[in-house]
């Protein structure tokens, strides 16, 4: 039986055959200045389809095709404009391709690396080989730092191979510290995503091992955190001083202040003060400190289910754990003991000062008067004690500290210094 060309059905099989080459046909009559442009758009999309096709992946390469088609017919006249239009386009194809075709070819990658450490025990030197190859990995191929719901596993598998270089105790500070660095900078695109990932549980030597190396790398982890606020490393919150002690954690907070972290920083200053950059600061940074405290605590406390005691006084009470991390935080720092009168003073001159240019805030100023009442009910030896500079020997404590801490020689630079055990303990925060 012969076939008619008049037929109906060869026509449309010759068009579904031919449908990508006749569009590009028609592009060339229309645009023939353009002819190069659109080539390259065919040979780069028949190159993606064999990487893709090889790999597995999900392809769609009509979408460029389309576009091609309706852009002729929109703009039926050859401009300069259309050119530009085209080539903008498919440079940003271009580049929306590799994110995803770097992404897929990095989750393969960590798969990989998580079968290889889960199948048997490996030792510090085989852990160290396998983050070093992960690390230049990520150094080529420099994937984007937000995430998708997709990517999320990136963030995952980086979190826990940190756990993986505690456990079996990897030495190289500077691998530790490049890997802290990755896990922190991750963040997710959308803020929805973070309900899907999965954090990991770290041990209690997980903590000390990390300022050991990220403090002989001389890597100032508090500014970097502050740095990246959207980080989905939830373990970050635990280098700040006052959340770990608003939690009444006395062992993280010593491991913190035994290697010289900042007790109140720049980045906890902001976040504490009136939030007017163009304005002075009427409070002073103690005072700023001791507040910031007390709302830490009351906050931690209000949704201690434990502590119905607390409740029924007005959340103006704090646990033992955390009266241990304030006496703690001033065995560490110079200054005298701060009392409710002056506290009351800051905040009253604050409040009006800020009315005398427009801005009122008696929420802000009752909010403070309360915590300075919790910091008199909870601390009275302090709040309503003398006023008075620190003994001598405390002075000299924390001049030594502060020494040694600048050439980042805190806490191993004690034991270096020839004095009795005694003193050791006493410089290293251990006895009052």
């Amino acid at each position: 039986m012969e076939f008619s060309t008049s037929s109906c059905c060869f026509p449309a099989a010759l068009n579904l055959i031919d449908y990508e080459d006749i569009y590009l046909r028609h592009m060339y009559l229309k645009a023939p200045n353009m002819k190069a442009t659109f080539l390259h758009v065919k040979t780069t999309a028949k190159e993606f389809k064999a990487i893709t096709d090889k790999l597995g992946i999900d392809y769609k390469g009509y979408i460029m095709y389309e576009f091609l088609k309706d852009l002729i017919m929109a703009l039926p006249s050859e401009t300069t404009f259309l050119d530009f239009l085209v080539s903008v386009n498919c440079s940003l194809w271009n580049s929306r391709f590799f994110d995803c075709f770097k992404d897929s070819l990095i989750n393969e990658y960590l798969g990989h690396l998580d079968k290889i450490l889960r199948t048997s025990r490996k030792t510090a030197h085989e852990v160290q080989t396998i983050l070093e190859k992960f690390l230049k990995v990520f150094s080529v191929l420099r994937p984007e730092p937000d995430l998708s719901c997709e990517n999320l596993l990136q963030y995952e598998f980086m979190a826990e191979l940190l756990k993986f270089c505690y456990r079996v105790n990897v030495k190289n500070s500077q691998l530790i510290t490049d890997l802290v660095k990755l896990v922190i900078d991750r963040s997710v695109v959308e803020f929805s995503f973070i309900r899907h990932v999965l954090q990991p549980h770290y041990p209690e030597g997980f903590y000390e091992y990390i300022l050991k190396h990220v403090t002989h790398e001389k890597f100032d982890i508090v500014s970097y955190c502050s740095n990246h606020p959207r980080t989905l490393w939830e373990y970050s919150k635990n280098f700040s001083v006052v959340h770990v002690a608003s939690f009444g954690n006395f062992e993280r907070l010593l491991c913190l202040l035994q290697y010289g972290f900042e007790v109140f920083p720049c980045s906890e200053i902001k976040k504490s003060g009136h939030g007017h950059p163009f304005l002075n600061e009427v409070i002073s940074q103690t005072h700023l400190m001791i507040l910031q405290l007390m709302s830490g605590m009351r906050f931690v406390n209000w949704f201690s289910l434990d502590h119905t005691l607390l409740l029924d006084q007005g959340l103006c009470a704090v646990t033992k754990l955390q009266r241990n991390c304030i006496e703690l935080i001033w065995r560490a720092i110079p200054q005298p003991f701060i009392t409710k009168a002056m506290l009351d003073l800051d905040i009253s001159t604050e409040y009006f000062y800020l009315a005398l240019h427009g801005i009122f805030k008696p929420f802000r100023h009752n909010r403070n008067l309360k915590l300075a009442a919790m910091y008199e009910a909870c601390f009275t030896d302090m709040a309503v004690g003398p006023h008075e500079p620190r003994p001598l020997k405390h002075l000299a404590r924390c001049s030594i500290r502060k020494r040694l801490f600048e050439t980042w020689n805190l806490p191993k630079g004690i034991c270096h210094l020839g004095i009795p055990p005694q003193l050791e303990k006493y410089l290293n925060l251990e006895t009052d």
